[in-house]
């Protein structure tokens, strides 16, 4: 029998055995859409003037809140809410990041964060400002998302985030 003969077999085998060895290399993904509304408290706020221009501050803060499930699961509904924050604003605009940690019949997750604020004059010629960015979970359950928010008062806001969190 020569080589060509046997090689035949052997990679018809082969290449017909590849795509179940590619698919059971491949992980299987478990990520379910998730959501929910922050509604938060400042418990502390740190404003550090910077004298380069008008109005500039570092801002380190922290606050506590709840979670309300809006997403198509009630993943995280009523969890208690911390977040640790450091902003660097100018006119009330800039950049802000942190870690927000949320805890629920002892789990632990933690998001880092970060995002761009923007405050603007309102149609009463009051501030109003908003925020925006992403977030990656670095403790508990892969994940990774966006957010949104609001201030809503002189030590309250609301942050809507959403995302994909792996829930193997």
């Amino acid at each position: 029998m020569s080589r060509h003969t046997l090689l035949r077999p052997l990679l018809a085998i082969v290449f017909a055995a590849l795509p179940l060895v590619i698919m059971a290399a491949v992980p299987s993904t478990t990520a379910s859409r998730v959501g929910g509304t922050f509604t938060m408290a400042y418990t502390e706020q740190h404003p550090m003037p910077v004298q380069d221009a008008e109005g500039h501050i570092l801002l380190q803060s922290a606050s506590q809140g709840s979670n309300q499930s809006t997403g198509s699961t009630s993943y995280l509904q009523g969890a208690g809410v911390s977040n640790a924050e450091f902003a660097d604003l100018v006119q009330g605009t800039g950049t802000h990041q942190g870690y927000i940690t949320t805890t629920l019949n002892g789990e632990v997750d933690v998001d880092r964060w970060s995002g761009k604020v923007t405050t603007t004059l309102g149609t009463d010629q009051k501030p109003v400002t908003t925020f925006q960015g992403t977030w990656t979970r670095v403790k508990g359950a892969s994940g990774h998302g966006t957010y949104s928010g609001r201030i809503t008062g002189p030590t309250t806001y609301v942050v809507d985030w959403a995302g994909e969190i792996d829930l193997k």
